[in-house]
């Protein structure tokens, strides 16, 4: 086996060792390094090169398999590294037979290191200058093997662990699953293959376009579209299994109560991308499930574990006939959360039948996450907590509590005229029209954006600044998934206070913050988001209260916009709904485009809930709160 090196040599140099250069701990041979301890040094040396010529002529009589049971080892294995350490060599008496003990460590992909001791033992054959040769065995690789053995592993993940509520009882559980994919050169109609994935299953047709115009995507590639529950692929079955190009693939997935529940909070699994696979590192490998979005994602490691495997000596016949190595994981730990099932399945019922981008998120009186839902559920971005909107009337209630700082009552008179001039920007209300001088509540009531502007024409922005910090604005926290909280910029001038002042210009939360909003009015206290009650999501802003008063009055002043004022269709019978509306402009037009919005209280829980250009706050957003708030517990 002299000569250039075997391309089995070559593929175990690059398989196991991949670092060159790494130390070896090696006792030194004889003085004139011709005695054991030389041969058993080179032998170690050339296996943790992965030079197997190099071994070969280090062995007396090398067997014809010599090459191919060393690469067979590490293929078994899946040895991504070695290392070997010599230790003391010891000959018999009469000089003729050696014994040369190591340490062997083996770093199995996806597993971890396995160790060993092993031997070799050497005969002396002659003189000259290789005197010692080692008598090789398949034991020389390790003590078990022998003739007709073989080596093999497994490779076990433990079950992954649950993400519960805030009862304690899982949220997600295994099920099986439908891989739902594109076999390009077998399509004969994109479009209708696009129609039937929208229509069936609400794949965005973009999201189709997307994956089968990825870069390195090749005719006979299975592109993944999206996986859903079996029970869901069933009642779908018959219409889209038929359309050419379409293929299925079992797995195993994990569902919430719902396909549509939290999706964007809990998130989900699937087969590791490649991306993910960069990322997470050892000891994933491609096929391995994992999260690919939401807290499933966010907390993989967590919630996986690492797996575990077992080193298994075969016989010829491939039955297992003893377990001479084990590599332990770690357990996966659980993911304690403070959704509510009941008032999550409210939510997602109150979202059904909405067409365009909406966000939905529903918190206690002490800032938990009862429940949130973003839409279109194949969108990944998450609305509820990292969307960013001008939050428009709904700004009102902060507002408010900065003139009822400043002496402003219910009763106070107040102009509501139909443009008023702030800097030389004119601003309008909503729909128009004028209604003269009222109470400050039945402005409230009617959100009437001229008279919150004129009532705060003398008031400093410092102000307005702080009463937007005391609900939590400009201020950073975390729910462990991407979180963007609410910014409350210094106006710049009369016309920035004024748009600020009825939450357009440069005023932005998501429905989250806005959530939280709401929730102070409760028991008079802000409290900054919680998701996961028992992690450490980073530094959290201090709760923040507001003065007795001011609390009942905004709670009053929020009832009677739902029994008389803009979001009477909020109402429900089961509680006194609190609430205000808002229709947030944003973009270009004349008039511009508008959000809408709808923040409310109903017993002991706020909502929050905003719809994409989605029209008016009282009309397009409030009977939305109204449905969840009438299946509330």
């Amino acid at each position: 086996m002299a000569g250039a090196r075997t391309k089995a040599a070559s593929s175990l140099a690059v398989a196991v060792l991949g670092v060159a250069g790494i130390a070896i701990a090696l006792r030194q041979g004889g003085d004139d390094g011709t005695g054991p301890d030389a041969t058993a040094e080179d032998f170690i040396t050339a296996w943790q090169d992965g030079d197997l010529d190099a071994m070969a002529e280090l062995v007396e009589s090398p067997p014809d398999d010599f090459a191919p049971t060393y690469q067979g080892v590490i293929d078994a294995l899946d040895v991504s590294e070695a290392h070997y350490e010599l230790g003391d060599v010891s000959a018999d008496r009469d000089n003729e037979l050696a014994i040369a003990p190591f340490d062997a460590t083996l770093t199995l992909e996806g597993l971890g290191d396995w160790s060993y001791e092993g031997t070799l033992r050497l005969v002396k054959h002659g003189e000259g200058d290789r005197p010692w040769l080692v008598d090789w065995s398949p034991a020389a690789i390790h003590p078990s093997l022998a003739p007709g053995l073989a080596l093999t592993r497994t490779r076990v993940w433990p079950e992954r662990a649950t993400i519960d509520d805030a009862a304690g009882e899982p949220l997600v559980q295994a099920a099986p699953g439908t891989r739902v994919g594109i076999e390009p050169r077998r399509m004969q109609d994109r479009q209708q293959v696009k129609d039937a994935l929208q229509t069936h299953l609400g794949v965005d047709p973009a999201t189709v376009d997307a994956r089968l115009d990825a870069p390195g995507v090749q005719p006979d590639h299975f592109v993944d579209i999206v996986t859903v529950p079996t029970s869901r692929y069933e009642q779908v079955r018959e219409a889209i299994y038929p359309i050419p190009g379409l293929l299925f693939r079992d797995t195993t997935i994990r569902t919430g109560p719902s396909d549509v529940f939290a999706r964007h909070v809990l998130g989900t699994t699937g087969e590791i991308t490649a991306e993910q696979l960069d990322e997470l590192g050892a000891p994933y490998q491609a096929g391995d499930v994992v999260g690919r979005t939401g807290l499933e994602a966010r907390f993989e490691q967590e919630l996986a574990g690492t797996p575990s495997g077992e080193i298994q000596l075969l016989d010829p016949t491939g039955a297992v006939v003893d377990t001479i190595g084990r590599i332990d994981g770690t357990d996966p730990q659980l993911l304690a959360t403070t959704l509510d099932p009941q008032v999550q399945a409210a939510v997602d019922a109150g979202l059904e039948g909405v067409t365009k981008p909406a966000a939905v998120v529903v918190v206690d009186a002490d800032g938990n996450v009862r429940a949130a839902a973003s839409r279109p559920l194949d969108d990944g971005f998450n609305r509820a907590f990292a969307g960013q909107y001008p939050p428009g009337s709904t700004m009102k209630v902060v507002t408010t509590s900065a003139l009822l700082d400043a002496g402003v009552t219910a009763e106070t008179s107040v102009d509501c005229p139909e443009t008023v001039n702030a800097g030389g920007r004119v601003f309008r209300n909503f729909e128009g029209g004028s209604l003269g001088t009222i109470p400050f509540g039945t402005a409230f009531a009617e959100s009437c954006n001229t008279a919150f502007i004129n009532v705060t024409a003398d008031m400093a922005a410092s102000d307005l600044v702080a009463a937007a910090q005391r609900f939590g604005f400009n201020t950073d926290y975390s729910l462990g998934l991407t979180t963007e909280t609410a910014s409350f910029p210094e106006p710049a001038d009369a016309t920035e206070k004024a748009a600020a002042a009825i939450g357009q210009g440069r005023v932005v939360a998501s429905p989250l913050h806005m959530a939280t909003v709401a929730a102070a009015v409760i028991d008079g206290t802000w409290e900054p988001a919680t998701l996961l009650p028992e992690v450490d999501t980073g530094a959290r802003p201090e709760a923040t209260e507001l003065p007795a008063t001011t609390r009942e009055t905004l709670a009053t002043l929020m009832r009677r916009v739902v029994t008389e004022g803009s979001g009477t269709r909020a109402s429900v019978p089961n509680c006194d709904v609190a609430g205000k509306t808002g229709t947030a402009e944003f973009g270009q037009g004349d008039p511009p485009p508008t959000h809408a919005w709808f923040i409310g209280i109903c017993n002991d829980l706020a909502l929050a809930i905003v719809i994409e250009d989605g029209g008016v706050g009282g009309r397009d957003a409030a009977p939305i709160a109204g449905q969840i708030f009438a299946q509330l517990p």
